[in-house]
């Protein structure tokens, strides 16, 4: 019994050993990784909901091109997929069965990480009711009104506002909201204000709709991964690149649906 006993140890630590080799292996692999991904990264999966001009079903768009042109000339092949934005954010955050998510801020509170380049500029545009007097000018147009934008926006800062702020969870709901007088204006991007009102079938001869002064840099966000950090770099890389060669600027011309963003402009000035 004494012999099997020392035997039934043995193997115990011998196993323990043996699991020990292999954490501390995968561990050195890991931390090698990025050296091996940059090496052997042979596709991206990027996911979007279907926005006409910027992520078609067929594969085509401006931010799709974009994509296409950071990642595939480096033989990493682009695989698009449209999904709704709150199940596509949490593909990418979450569960992280798509690598990248096109359309969102910086200031995100989900878990994604960002590269250092936006992808486009979304200009913001108020929405009022004619009949209520409430026509956006200027900031001070805002001032001791009922200002509405979607849950935790952040479009103008705290400290800015002298305004009652409301949040909506859909354009839906803002629009009910200032259908009903409950609120004086919206403030939100003007691609998702319009297909608001045309859902709602708002009659634009009693609406107000104005775009506003500034915009809001948009980017691709990353799960929160080691890969992602890889295809980070990549993208980090090829951006100015592809604004000194022109081939950036060709595509937002080709699609004429957005903006390049301010700091890519700039770089293309240096």
């Amino acid at each position: 019994m004494r012999v099997i006993a020392i035997l039934i140890l043995s193997t115990i630590s011998f196993m323990g050993m043996a699991q020990q080799t292999d954490v501390s292996e995968y561990q050195r692999k890991d931390f090698s990784l990025s050296e091996f991904q940059r090496n052997h990264i042979n596709s991206i999966s990027v996911v979007a909901p279907e926005w006409q001009g910027y992520t078609h079903k067929d594969g085509s768009g401006l931010y799709w091109d974009i994509m296409r042109a950071i990642y595939e000339p480096k033989g990493i092949k682009v695989k698009t997929r449209i999904v709704p934005w709150n199940r596509a954010i949490k593909m990418v955050s979450i569960y992280r069965t798509y690598n990248a998510i096109v359309g969102e801020y910086s200031d995100s509170t989900e878990a994604v990480i960002f590269p250092k380049f936006p992808i486009d500029v979304e200009f913001m545009v108020t929405l009022s009711k004619k009949s209520f007097g409430h026509t956006f000018k200027d900031a001070s147009s805002l001032s001791n009104k009922r200002v509405a934008w979607f849950k935790d926006y952040e479009l103008i800062n705290e400290k800015d506002r002298d305004f009652e702020l409301v949040e909506f969870r859909t354009i839906k709901e803002g629009i009910e909201m200032l259908k009903s007088g409950k609120i004086d204006f919206i403030l939100n991007d003007r691609d998702s204000t319009e297909q608001g009102m045309r859902t709602q079938q708002l009659n634009s001869d009693d609406y107000a709709l104005n775009e506003m002064p500034f915009g809001r840099d948009i980017f691709t966000a990353f799960s929160d991964d080691i890969l992602s950090r890889e295809l980070i770099k990549i993208y980090n890389e090829r951006i100015p690149k592809l604004v000194a060669s022109g081939k950036l600027a060709a595509i937002y011309k080709k699609w004429d649906s957005g903006e390049m963003p301010q700091v890519l402009a700039e770089l293309s000035q240096k």
